[in-house]
Order: structure tokens, then sequence, then C-alpha cells
């Protein structure tokens, strides 16, 4: 029953995204004169279903995927193919690629969308106090007057509570006029004034306080995740390494990609050993990954104008459509290697409740990444894909001749057999991963929860 709820919001937001894709083809479609027979959200009987214009529109029962059906999108049973203006494959070839496109490029621009208006109601930045942390005798900070006790309470003459806006009001302040720099130490606030020379060399040499190896976020479906690793966790040892904060973990593991770690975790009060194996990120200066974040103290809100949203709109899905390309390349480089790490819809839930109580805005853009990955996968080259329509009407365009109906039935079917073949893939790797969490979990001490005892 757990899983079952837990693939309700994924499924949820698998079809809004499906809708929009599907839209895209049904309006394109309608645009070129291409008669829409059917469009269904789901696969299988329906479960709803009404016809307008001659298009029945269907809500069918199993809700994973969806499908727009045009007039002669299939050879007839003859084997001939169809003939007419309005029927998909008899259709100029021009006009079925803008089809074809069309599902990808209504996903892209979503995606867009959703990140302008990231962009206009704020993205959160991981903040923290604006105490300082271990600052050296030989640092621009120290030789400032600046103290590893001292919590700064205003900058230019503003006031901050917070890591982020010591550089926020700095970046706000009049850059060749001397800056003051109110901070509290113990009972005492103390002004420092930085000239223009000594502001930046400053500013770059504040540390903030180490926090202590204690796990914030598993990331779903990574290495600490598959190892029973939970919020709140202590990291003790790093193969039989004292880890004493939290900027100790990344440099212990630099090195131990592909190879099993033995970590010392505390939970409960009680301590305990747990194996996980850090994978590569698939850039070498990276290191390995587990898939774990710090606790986040607070958070530090980024709203801007719609102008500068639009512009965060743009630079954000340009480097959403590189991080999912390079992704799949990744997948198709080393297959065996990263299909551990792809997901279907309990994958997708799971990330999206975690991305969810992060915050808006990181499960706005939890649902521009997932609209930019259903766009890149259906652009692959693949039969029965929008990228294999697209490579059929570039073909005909070059060669100015259709394809057979034998020719396409072969295409056809090759393509039925390589995407069946990924579906069971990926969605074969959501129950997998879960169970082997599950077991992980299992085989740590169980920590008991004591009852609050009675007043």
């Amino acid at each position: 029953m757990s899983i079952v709820m837990a693939l309700v919001p994924g499924v949820a937001l698998l079809g809004l995204v499906i809708f929009v894709h599907e839209l895209g083809h049904f309006l394109a479609a309608k645009l070129r004169g291409v008669k829409v027979t059917r469009f269904s959200m789901g696969f299988g009987p329906a479960m709803l279903s009404t016809t307008r214009g001659g298009t029945e529109y269907r809500l069918a029962w199993v809700p994973l995927g969806g499908y727009v059906q045009m007039a002669g999108d299939s050879p007839g049973e003859d084997g001939s193919m169809p003939g007419g203006r309005e029927e998909f494959l008899s259709h100029p070839w021009a006009g079925r690629l803008i089809i074809a496109v069309a599902g990808p490029l209504a996903n892209l621009l979503t995606a867009f969308i959703v990140m302008v208006v990231v962009g206009l109601v704020g993205y959160e930045l991981a903040d923290s106090p604006s105490r300082l942390g271990a600052t050296a005798a030989t640092s621009q900070a120290f030789q400032a007057g600046l103290r590893e006790v001292d919590r700064v309470v205003e900058v230019g003459g503003r006031p901050v509570k917070s890591w982020i806006e010591i550089f926020a009001q700095s970046e706000r302040a009049p850059k060749d006029r001397p800056m003051p720099v109110l901070v509290q130490r113990g009972a005492d606030r103390i002004p420092i004034t930085l000239s223009p020379e000594q502001r930046e060399p400053v500013l770059s040499s504040l540390r903030r306080p180490s926090d202590p190896p204690v796990v914030g976020v598993v990331v779903t479906g990574m290495p600490a995740y598959k190892a029973g690793i939970k919020e709140g966790d202590l990291i003790l040892a790093v193969n039989g390494k004292p880890i004493r904060v939290w900027e100790e973990l990344p440099a212990t593991l630099q090195g131990q990609t592909d190879r099993p770690v033995q970590l010392r975790v505390r939970r409960g009060g009680q301590d305990f050993d747990l194996t996980v194996t850090p994978m590569s990120s698939g850039e070498a200066a990276a290191g390995g990954r587990i898939g774990i974040e710090a606790p986040r103290h607070s958070v530090y809100v980024v709203r801007g104008n719609l102008v500068e949203a639009v512009g965060f709109g743009f630079q954000n899905t340009a480097a959403l459509v590189t991080g999912v390309y390079a992704g799949m390349w990744l997948t198709v480089s080393r297959p065996l290697y990263y299909r551990e790490y792809l997901g279907g819809p309990l994958f997708i839930a799971q990330a999206e409740s975690q991305e969810a109580q992060r915050g808006l805005s990181f499960f706005l853009r939890f649902l521009a990444m997932i609209n930019i990955a259903i766009m890149a996968f259906n652009l692959l080259p693949i039969p029965i894909l929008d990228g294999g329509h697209i490579v059929l009407a570039l073909l005909e365009a070059v060669r100015r001749q259709a394809i057979s109906a034998r020719g396409y039935l072969r295409f056809q079917k090759v393509g039925l057999v390589v995407v069946g073949a990924l579906f069971i893939l990926i969605v074969a790797n959501d129950p997998l991963r879960w169970l082997q969490r599950q077991r992980a979990l299992g085989r740590a001490p169980q920590v008991e929860t004591l009852a609050p005892s009675p007043p």
C-alpha cells in the first residue's frame, strides 16, 4: 500500500508532463489539417471518454503515458499506405516533421515557463547565520579586525542576519567608498571599516563555522540511499579515518569511486558500520559521489523582476538541457554502470516528494527537469518515438520518396522492441531499488523511539 501511495504523486506529475507533450502534437496536427481521431491520457480501456469534432478525448485506466492517434498513422490491413492529405503518413513530410517536433517543443517551452516562474517567485539557496568561522591570523579578515567569535550584524549600514546577506549587502554598497561593517562580539558591538581596496580580499577570506558530519538529505536512488543511510545519521569515520566536520567528507571520499567504502555511523545513540560504493559523476575532477547533503540552517530567497526572470529561465533551461543530454550520454556510453540510476514512476514520485519538501523552487525545477527529460527521450531516433518520425520525414525529404508500407511496418516493429525493453528496464529498477534500501535498513540496528515520560 505504501508503494501504491508513493506512486500517486509521481503518476500525477508524469500525467501533467505527458499531457503537455501530447497537446503539442494535437495542436500541430489540427493546425496542419491532419485529422485527430483520439486524444488519450493513459493506455488501455477508457475510464472516461467524450467525442467532440470527430476526436475522442479519453482518460484511460493505465496512467503511464498517453498518445494522440491520427487518421492514417499506420498502413492499412491490405498493406497499402494512406493516400489523403488529412492522414498522417500521406501528409507532406514538412507537416509530419512539424507535428513530430511539436510535442518535444511543448515540453521545452513548458520547462522554460516554469523556470521563469521560479525566477519570479524566488529560488532558495542554502544559508546559515552570519557568524564567522575559523579566521586564520594570516588572513585578510583577521588583519581587518574580524575574529572567529564575531557575528556580523550590519554591512554598509544595512542589517544582516545570514551568511549570504553579508555578500548581498556588500554588492549594494558603493564600490568607491569605505564600507562600514558592524560585528557582535560577546556583549560588545565593534565597528570595522573596510576600504575599497580591502573589501574583496577580506570578504573572500571569510569562513563559515564548520558543520558536524550529520546527513541532512539522502538523494533518492543514489548509493547512500541504497546503502540505507538516513537523514540525521552522524558519520563518525570513513574507512576507519575519523570525520569531525562536514568539509572532511568530500576529501575523504576523493579517489574512492567504484570502491566499497565503510562508514561508521551513529543513529539514535547506536554506532554501526555501513558499506557504500561512491559512483562516478562522469567528471574526473568531481570525484566519487554517494548522494548526501548537509542539513540546511536556513534559506535565502533570490527573486528578480520579469526581465531578470526571463534571463534566468533561458540560462537554467539551457543548463537543464545540457545536463539531461550529458546524463543520457553517460547512460549510453556506460549502460551497465548507469542503468541502476534510471527511474520510472516510483522513482519520480519519491524524488518529487523530496524536492517538494525542500521548497517550492526545488519542486518547480524538478518539474522543468522532467519536461526536458521527456523531450530528450522522445527525440531519440528510435522508431515509434517522435525522433523516429523526424528521421522518416527527413529521409523522405532527401530521397524525394516516402517509405513503403512494408518498410514502415518493419521500422515500427524495431521501435516497439527497443522501447518495450527500455520501459521494462526503467520500471523494473524502481521496486528493485526500493527493496535494496529496505534490506539495507533492515540490517542496521533498529532504533526505538522512547515514549515521553508522563508529566
